[in-house]
């Protein structure tokens, strides 16, 4: 039987990156995002060169609505079949100092990065709760769970709040076969990031972040899917409450390399 898999913020990124491969893998996927044509996009992308398309759904909408979220474990439900995989990849990253921060900006922060990701892990986990096989939730994190970065206190205040809540639900699902994991990325090479470096100011800045990690370069979205793969995967059945920090060593300590 195939294996089923709910990906959101699959439109682009870091989530269309895991999506392409999960599909690759033989899975069938509902792809989650607030913008439709960019989910269409990237369903045509990931199947492109490939005859059963069918295997790849999508459904657009807002996560933080109650209402959107519960037409998701439904649709998926009929579309899908059955409930393996959830994989909460939507997030926002505004960039902005504390004392600019409006009470509207961080409520949207946590709306979407945490309230959002929460209720929809429990509508999953009463749908999954009485399939005999084990099911998986997986929560991509960041670095910033564990290691602090100024100008985005709400982001990183998200993140360890999403890191806390993975162990707090794998305590709590376990009973019912459901493991609850987290992956959190370092610096990822997306479409969003690159689109940024358009000026020399700019790409100095990302040079600068490059040189913080012992590793000294971005990651590839690939590289975040297969450990997003291998910790939903029978491979880590004994796995359940990790955040995995998949961030080329950053959060080990910073390194100092030269830049110029």
């Amino acid at each position: 039987m195939y294996k089923t898999v709910i990906i959101t913020g699959s439109a682009s990124g870091i989530g269309k990156g895991i999506a392409k491969h999960f599909f690759q893998e033989g899975y069938k996927l509902l792809l989650i995002d607030i913008n439709e044509e960019q989910l269409k996009r990237s369903k045509e992308e990931i199947t492109e060169g490939f005859s059963y398309e069918n295997m790849v759904t999508y459904l657009a909408g807002d996560l933080t609505q109650k209402a959107f979220r519960e037409d998701i474990i439904s649709f998926a439900e009929k579309k899908l079949g059955h409930l393996d995989v959830l994989i909460n990849c939507a997030g926002i990253f505004p960039a902005t100092p504390a004392f600019d921060i409006s009470e509207d900006e961080w409520d949207n922060v946590f709306d979407l990065n945490v309230k959002a990701l929460f209720f929809l892990s429990i509508d999953f986990a009463k749908s999954a709760k009485n399939r005999e096989l084990q099911a998986n939730i997986v929560n991509i994190t960041s670095a910033a769970s564990e290691v602090a970065r100024p100008g985005v206190s709400h982001y990183c205040s998200s993140k360890a709040a999403v890191k806390m809540m993975t162990q707090v639900l794998a305590l709590e699902l376990a009973d019912f076969g459901i493991r609850v994991n987290a992956v959190g990325p370092g610096l990822v090479e997306t479409e969003t990031l690159l689109k940024t470096l358009n000026n020399e100011k700019a790409k100095m800045e990302h040079k600068e972040k490059i040189s913080y990690s012992p590793l000294n370069r971005t990651a590839k979205t690939s590289e975040i899917a297969e450990v997003v793969s291998f910790v939903s995967s029978h491979k880590a059945s004994y796995m359940t409450g990790q955040n995995i920090l998949v961030d080329g060593g950053y959060s080990a300590g910073r390194v100092f390399k030269s830049f110029n």
